[in-house]
């Protein structure tokens, strides 16, 4: 397949956005980084990333072009936001401020546990499922967790890249054999 140069310009735009997204939630404070709020900011990013680089690869391929082409050129620019993300958590977390995944995990457990008292949960079952929740954090930033974070990040746009590569691929009739 040919890649056109158009998805890397996109993508990395994007990413490039991603990383200054989390950079600028990281010095507001730790709680926006980890907070719903990131995270609708970097869906809404995605998503609008996906229907720029679906109209502009059309566009320069002639208004025409495959559902499986769109589709895929989608899908290298998620991969480029994605792996962006992945680089810079890496950074901040490993390198910038190593004592950051103490406070992220403070953070996130509190909000789990006000989830699941809401919820019902308490007792015995609320401090092993704390526990788990403590483990599935800590699994998220290491490196097997963040390829994973990243295969599963793939699979979840790619369900939203269907829908949109359906909804601005184009075939040119007039060059279908009609025989």
């Amino acid at each position: 397949m040919r890649i056109n140069q158009l998805v890397w310009q996109h993508g990395s735009m994007a990413a490039l956005i991603s990383v200054i997204l989390s950079l600028v939630a990281y010095i507001i404070g730790v709680e926006l980084l980890v907070g719903w709020q990131t995270g609708v900011a970097q869906a809404i990013l995605i998503i609008t990333t996906m229907v720029i680089v679906s109209r502009a690869i059309r566009t320069n391929e002639g208004g025409f072009i495959s559902f499986w082409r769109i589709f895929s050129h989608i899908m290298i620019a998620v991969i480029c936001i994605l792996f962006a993300s992945v680089l810079f958590n890496v950074l901040l977390f490993q390198v910038i401020n190593p004592d950051l995944l103490d406070v992220v995990l403070d953070i996130s457990l509190e909000k789990a546990e006000d989830m699941m008292k809401g919820f019902g949960l308490e007792g015995a079952l609320l401090a092993e499922t704390m526990k788990e929740t403590e483990k599935e954090i800590r699994n998220g930033y290491t490196l097997a967790g963040s390829i994973k974070g990243v295969i599963f990040g793939s699979i979840f746009w790619g369900l939203i890249a269907l829908i949109v590569a359906a909804t601005h691929y184009k075939i040119d009739n007039s060059k279908q054999n009609f025989n």
